[in-house]
């Protein structure tokens, strides 16, 4: 590989979020090259690391995360009656917060879901009995839509009843919640409801019509279908490969 400064630190901050060793003495063993090239562009491979984002005196040091810390975290949000729903933990900009984002490496949980049930909670109950405010609810419910997430009320109390329980309740209506989300209630009712086969007809439709189909293009093109392919199928990746589609490789 040619390096240069952009992809040194693409790299390290790939490395850096699916928990990899960081120290000098850790990539030197693993990946002399990347080290080198770092020093070489950056002046020392420190440098390197900062200028990638990351807390270089962090990676000299032991894991600060491990299993045990990230459950002792979750069990004294538990006991203080913290709100322990995703959207709620990554908000916060404490140790919580940051328990929360380090569960997601591959060496401790993977998932929050995974952290939670380590701590012996239900993640379908603490989604329930979170905390719900009308700001709350009306975020929640644009960022749904903004992902193509079919929002009628029958779709929604199958996929997140306390959601649609806290939209009642806060706003008297689920439609009178929608509209506060600056969604239009008979649209959402409308809305295309969607199975695998259907995704991948209109992935190859996309591209038969010389549109793009990548992800990016795909989510600011055309929510609902992107939504649709992530739920369906982990993600638009997986979905345009199901369809046979390949997207055009970009131009040099």
């Amino acid at each position: 590989m040619v390096w240069n400064k952009q992809r040194i630190v693409d790299e390290l901050k790939k490395l850096y979020e699916a928990g990899k060793p960081l120290s000098y003495n850790a990539m030197t063993r693993k990946n002399q090259s990347l080290v080198s090239a770092a020093a070489y562009h950056f002046g020392s491979y420190s440098r390197a690391v900062t200028r990638s984002g990351i807390d270089y005196t962090a990676v000299t040091r032991r894991p600060r995360w491990s299993k045990a810390t990230i459950i002792a975290q979750i069990k004294e949000a538990k006991r203080k009656g913290i709100d322990l729903h995703w959207s709620s933990v990554t908000q916060r900009r404490d140790e919580l917060g940051k328990a929360a984002f380090a569960s997601l490496q591959p060496r401790l949980f993977g998932k929050w879901e995974r952290a939670l049930a380590s701590a012996g909670l239900d993640s379908e109950e603490v989604c329930r009995y979170r905390k719900w405010d009308q700001n709350s609810v009306v975020s929640e419910l644009k960022e749904l839509s903004s992902n193509g997430q079919e929002l009628n009320s029958g779709a929604l109390q199958a996929q997140d009843p306390g959601l649609h329980a806290a939209a009642v309740r806060h706003f008297g209506s689920y439609d009178t919640a929608l509209r506060a989300a600056k969604l239009d209630p008979s649209q959402v009712r409308r809305r295309k409801s969607w199975t695998k086969e259907q995704v991948m007809t209109e992935i190859r439709q996309v591209a038969r019509g010389g549109a793009k189909v990548s992800d990016l293009s795909i989510r600011n093109a055309n929510a609902a279908l992107y939504g649709a392919a992530v739920r369906l199928f982990g993600s638009f990746a997986k979905a345009r490969a199901a369809a046979g589609v390949t997207p055009k490789p970009k131009k040099q």
